[in-house]
């Protein structure tokens, strides 16, 4: 059975978006070439915290990540309009980052700042100071308390568990 044209070319449209990954989130900045010193400027001068996502190519539930969180709108709008925002590949060795003091590859810091596993998202300061860590695939309804969290500077006066429960009275 042959199809219409109208309909073979609506399939190869949809298997065309399909393999080239549409749909997923865009705006990430990926570390290296961008330094984790070049991060911490950009977050300074918007005066915004950062938010680094710790990944792995290989990592299946960072690639969910990528998929069903930071791809949902609400996510994206969160975090381009209160964190500056940037992606580590754990995996390399590549890249040169300052961080206390010391240079470290892509690889070293990503064990620098805790992350034993992938994925591991890590809030920090405008000048980097790591503030809290999460290893994990976290829901989309947590990523955005944690975001509420971390981006409204919730973080200095009370702990997470105190702001969630205040969040659902």
């Amino acid at each position: 059975m042959r199809l219409p044209p109208t309909v073979r070319s609506f399939v190869f449209a949809a298997v065309l978006v399909l393999a080239m990954g549409g749909g997923r989130a865009h705006a990430q900045m990926e570390m290296p070439p961008q330094s984790l010193g070049a991060v911490i400027e950009q977050a300074e001068a918007q005066e915004t915290p950062i938010l680094l996502d710790i990944y792995a190519p290989w990592c299946p539930y960072c690639q969910k990540m990528q998929e069903t969180v930071y791809a949902d709108s609400t996510v994206r709008a969160t975090l381009e309009r209160q964190f500056t925002y940037a992606r580590l590949n754990r995996d390399t060795t590549a890249g040169a980052h300052q961080f206390e003091g010391r240079t470290l590859s892509s690889k070293q810091l990503g064990l620098a700042l805790g992350a034993r596993g992938v994925p591991t998202t890590v809030f920090m300061t405008p000048d980097g100071t790591p503030i809290g860590r999460q290893p994990g695939y976290i829901k989309r309804p947590i990523f955005l308390q944690m975001l509420r969290y971390f981006g409204s500077g919730a973080y200095e006066e009370q702990s997470f568990e105190a702001f969630r429960s205040q969040a659902s009275e």
